[in-house]
């Protein structure tokens, strides 16, 4: 092995270690930044912005719902969610549709109910047809029709 031979070896030996000092550095120096941003957001949940704005105080209620009508009232809107939900996996209402109203309205068909849900543009009246108690479940929640509000009719479940 000649000098310059040797001197090669030497240079990239230390080349090598340069790369490797400054990899060590940038990966230092990420995760002090990953915990310095874990930290902020640990401390902004902690300590929520102070807002100037003072909220309406709610009006206050003369009587409380029983836990019966809490129970009913949650399972109303889940039955909306659950027809909303339905008609967005068809394709019917797009996906960044939302509901306008989370309560549906009773129709003159015994266990069938409607929503409404909106987008920018309009306003969709969907009507589903309740087939079973467990409302979690989107099958239970049968789309029966979904139409615009000017009476356009997008979705019209077939007779069986």
């Amino acid at each position: 092995m000649n000098d310059d031979d040797h001197n090669n070896v030497v240079e990239m030996r230390r080349a090598t270690a340069r790369e490797w000092r400054a990899a060590q550095f940038v990966l230092a120096g990420g995760f002090v930044i990953a915990l310095g941003v874990a930290g902020y957001f640990g401390w902004r949940a902690a300590h929520p912005p102070v807002t100037s704005e003072i909220a309406p105080a709610a009006p206050e209620a003369t009587t409380q719902p029983t836990e019966q009508q809490q129970e009913d009232a949650k399972a109303a809107i889940l039955v909306c969610a659950q027809e909303l939900l339905n008609a967005k996996n068809y394709g019917i209402v797009p996906g960044y549709g939302q509901l306008s109203n989370p309560y549906p309205k009773p129709t003159s068909a015994k266990g069938r109910y409607s929503c409404e849900a909106k987008t920018t543009s309009t306003t969709y009246v969907m009507t589903a047809d309740l087939i079973c108690r467990t409302l979690t479940d989107p099958r239970c929640v049968d789309l029966y029709r979904v139409q615009t509000s000017d009476g356009s009719v997008l979705y019209q479940r077939q007779p069986q």
